[in-house]
């Protein structure tokens, strides 16, 4: 008897001191909004300023989405990240900027595609920029890259541009890339959030950073503007790194935490992109994984994959697009259709539509997501502190 009491003891310190040393993370992920319903959103970038070929895509992908319904009759929705201007044609080095807006006649096809299908409720609007890069250092590098001088020939497509170059919030002339100042960036977002709401008819609700890299500068400036939900891949890379890619990490975030100015985040870290060779397979995983752990699956895609000249093709994007909505629905019956900003005030008011206030439930949802964490999930298996918390939970897991 004494030896089962001390090993009952041993196995208590043991357990007592596993649940401190990582109580930081299980009190994060027990804060973490847990959703009580599926939810899928198509998250896709770059639309706005560019060829008017995209009128044709963008009218095809309404069409798409409004074919599939949840319970509630809500239409599948696809955010677009708008870019709001190009260059004109022909720029070099040293000369003045100017830009071609989306506001232009010229792409007036692209406005009325884009307007209908948020008339329709299968489009959501977000911000992604002004232009999909700093044009300060566009000119600067023109004078150093061929590459970079044949791109503003013809510079409709910001996906050909050297990947560096597309981050908006940093100066990648130079690698590693240099800070822009605070005067700088906040006279941008002006810019940027007054175009956006000239040619929309309203204010950005969501921001989505060009290439995931921005810093809290840039969110201060947007919840001055009255931003209110920035989409971020978990983390936010500040830089980019002597090689070019994101880096200077200065924060991790989850699902409702708050950034500069009570900006909310999202997470957007899962991804669809047909012309990669995503099947809807890969989604459906993912949905089911984020289903299980109460949180909502965004899924990140680009117009690259419904565009010719960026490499797509409209029709296999189309037929994944529609074999993804059709297998998803039929396995999860109550999915939910909605867009980011509405996920972003249902998470602000605790909305028990959306958000799970059982207790018992969400100390469920909960054990799912502290089993992912690496070496506490392991050790926890190991000494039996799940089959001990699974006694408390709607269903055994891990």
């Amino acid at each position: 008897m004494t030896w089962l009491l001390l090993a009952l003891q041993a196995w208590l310190l043991l357990a007592v001191g596993l649940l401190l040393a990582w109580r930081k993370s299980l009190r994060a992920l027990w804060r973490e909004p847990m959703f009580r319903v599926p939810i899928l959103i198509l998250e896709s970038d770059d639309w706005g300023a560019g060829p008017s070929v995209q009128a044709e895509a963008l009218t095809a992908i309404a069409a798409c989405l409004a074919r599939h319904r949840d319970q509630g009759g809500r239409s599948a929705v696809m955010t677009l990240a708008l870019v709001l201007a190009i260059p004109e044609p022909g720029m070099a080095s040293g000369s003045p900027w100017r830009r071609r807006s989306l506001s232009n006649l010229e792409l007036q096809p692209v406005r009325d595609a884009i307007h209908n299908g948020e008339v329709r409720g299968v489009f959501a609007l977000q911000l992604h920029g002004m232009e999909h890069f700093w044009p300060e250092s566009l000119l600067t590098a023109a004078a150093g890259s061929h590459e970079v001088r044949v791109w503003l020939d013809n510079p409709e497509l910001t996906e050909t541009l050297p990947s560096p170059l597309q981050s908006r919030w940093t100066n990648a002339v130079v690698l590693p890339s240099r800070y822009l100042s605070t005067t700088a960036i906040h006279a941008a977002v002006a810019e940027e959030t007054a175009a956006y709401t000239e040619i929309i008819g309203a204010p950005p609700e969501v921001a989505v950073p060009p290439t995931f890299v921005w810093n809290q500068e840039v969110e201060a400036a947007w919840a001055d503007a009255g931003v209110k939900v920035i989409i971020t891949p978990g983390q936010r890379h500040t830089c980019r790194d002597s090689s070019g890619r994101p880096a200077g990490v200065d924060r991790d975030m989850r699902n409702g935490e708050r950034g500069a100015g009570d900006v909310l985040y999202l997470v957007r870290d899962e991804y669809f992109e047909p012309l990669f060779g995503h099947r809807p397979e890969q989604a459906l995983t993912a949905l089911a994984a984020k289903t299980a752990r109460g949180r909502p699956c965004l899924l990140e895609t680009h117009r690259w994959n419904f565009l010719a000249a960026t490499g797509g093709n409209l029709t296999t994007a189309l037929a994944a697009m529609d074999k993804l909505y059709t297998q998803a629905l039929q396995q999860y019956p109550g999915l939910r259709f909605t867009s980011c900003a509405e996920l972003g005030r249902a998470i602000r008011y605790n909305d028990s539509a959306w958000i799970e206030q059982d207790t018992r439930s969400r100390f469920t949802i909960w054990l799912r997501r502290v089993a992912d964490i690496p070496r506490f999930g392991n050790l926890a298996r190991i000494i039996g502190l799940f089959a001990l918390l699974n006694l408390f939970a709607r269903s055994p897991y891990p």
